[in-house]
């Protein structure tokens, strides 16, 4: 499906969920680039929370403890929403269904991603067997967790998911090269777009300098797009990596990320209302300003550099 097809079907959705009275606010539960773990931030994750019912978007180690900093209850996610399948953006969802089923909760949980989602599920449930069987020798009554744990991969662009609040529109992007699948063919990486009665959201996930993630924005209420500064980068690489290991690592920051200035060209295209920058890298103690100052050559509109846990 086309964007432009894709776009009129969800601006459609967004009719009919109008008539429904809503407010929405999108948390940065983890906001640091890669899988390094830091104490400053924490791995990607996101929640966009509608009214009390709260959405997941990627799912990196540490997300059900983000939740509870947040303020929200980790039971109460009923759906998640991968970008990716690399370990920063997925790591943990299989470890928040295994937490919500062991605390209580008593709904099935669905997570929506990327081919190898569904395959991912059923290799959680084998790693998660031992525990889910002395728990339920524990606890009778307890449902069993393969029927509560369910797995649903993208089919390509266009809808994903669509409630009563929410619909999720999916456009492949740039960050496993400019032709999209990974050097395999079966990897693919994707940015979302939801709209809610209330606002227009879309996370870029991670990608290069993408036109499908200026064409899924369209308009949106906020942006919330990865950034970069390959200067700071490349200097913190030059001594952490071998030459030949730092020169590939390169290639991919330049490649199949985006900095600041590009993020900046690609919100005004969009004619976005706001931007969050987030998976931050490197998102050590460099200043605001190395990401606001290029993205605002381009963007004249609210721009804000994420923390973990800031609501927008």
């Amino acid at each position: 499906m086309k964007l432009p097809k894709i776009l009129a079907a969800a601006a459609l959705g967004l009719l009919t969920l109008g008539s429904v009275h809503a407010q929405t606010r999108v948390i940065t539960l983890g906001t640091q680039g890669g899988p390094m773990p830091f104490a400053s931030r924490a791995q990607p994750a996101n929640a966009v929370v509608v009214n009390d019912r709260v959405y997941l978007v990627d799912a990196g180690n540490g997300v059900a403890q983000q939740l509870v900093k947040a303020g929200l209850d980790h039971r109460k996610v009923g759906h998640i929403f991968i970008t990716h399948n690399h370990d920063d953006h997925n790591a943990d969802w299989g470890t928040l269904m295994g937490l919500q089923w062991a605390t209580g909760r008593r709904q099935p949980t669905h997570v929506y991603g990327p081919a190898g989602t569904e395959a991912m599920l059923k290799g959680f449930l084998e790693y998660f067997k031992p525990n889910a069987r002395i728990r339920m020798a524990d606890s009778k009554g307890m449902v069993p967790p393969e029927k509560m744990f369910k797995a649903h991969d993208y089919k390509g662009d266009g809808e994903v998911f669509r409630d009563d609040l929410i619909t999720v529109t999916a456009a492949e992007n740039c960050h496993f090269g400019h032709d999209g699948a990974g050097a395999s063919g079966l990897d693919h990486s994707y940015s979302l777009r939801f709209q809610t009665p209330d606002r227009v959201i879309v996370f870029s996930g991670d990608t290069g300098n993408c036109p499908a993630v200026a064409a899924l924005a369209k308009g949106a209420d906020l942006l919330i797009h990865e950034v970069i500064d390959l200067d700071l980068i490349e200097k913190a690489m030059s001594t952490a990596l071998p030459p030949d290991l730092a020169k590939a690592f390169m290639r991919h920051m330049r490649d199949e990320h985006t900095t600041a200035e590009d993020v900046g060209r690609i919100a005004q295209a969009a004619g976005v209302k706001q931007v969050v920058l987030n998976h931050i890298i490197p998102g050590r103690d460099e200043p605001d300003s190395v990401y606001l100052e290029p993205l605002k050559k381009h963007f004249k509109g609210p721009a804000t550099v994420a923390r973990d846990l800031q609501s927008f």
